[in-house]
């Protein structure tokens, strides 16, 4: 195992980060229990904020016929688009975060998407 470039990367960023290997990878196997949480114990809820999050992703991507003459003003939604899917594919806490948000908005009545 120590032998992994995976590992050996992992190990590396921990010391960037001015954190042990022991640091590391305890902080990683919590940030996965509560990625892990989120999505067990709030399954529904965590759904409805994905469902919403990919209807917005596609308002920011999708040309439709009509909306051919607009595309080049939405090159940077798409750009926008394509690195937040990167950077919440490559760290899912990310998108734990926005859904704490999400449902922190709509307990204050503040999330427009959110019907109380």
């Amino acid at each position: 195992m120590k032998e992994s470039p995976q590992y050996q990367e992992a190990i590396a960023f921990a010391k960037t980060l001015g954190m042990t290997e022991r640091e590391y990878l305890t902080y990683l196997h919590e940030k996965s229990q509560s990625v892990k949480s989120v999505m067990l114990n709030d399954s529904e809820g965590f759904k409805i904020f994905l469902k919403e999050f990919h209807t917005v992703l596609d308002d920011l991507t999708v040309c439709t016929k009509a909306d051919e003459t607009k595309a080049a003003k939405k090159e940077r939604s798409m750009e926008a688009a394509a690195d937040l899917l990167q950077k919440v594919s490559s760290d899912p806490m990310l998108l734990v975060q926005m859904y704490e948000h999400y449902q922190y908005d709509a307990d204050d009545g503040s999330n427009p998407l959110v019907k109380p």
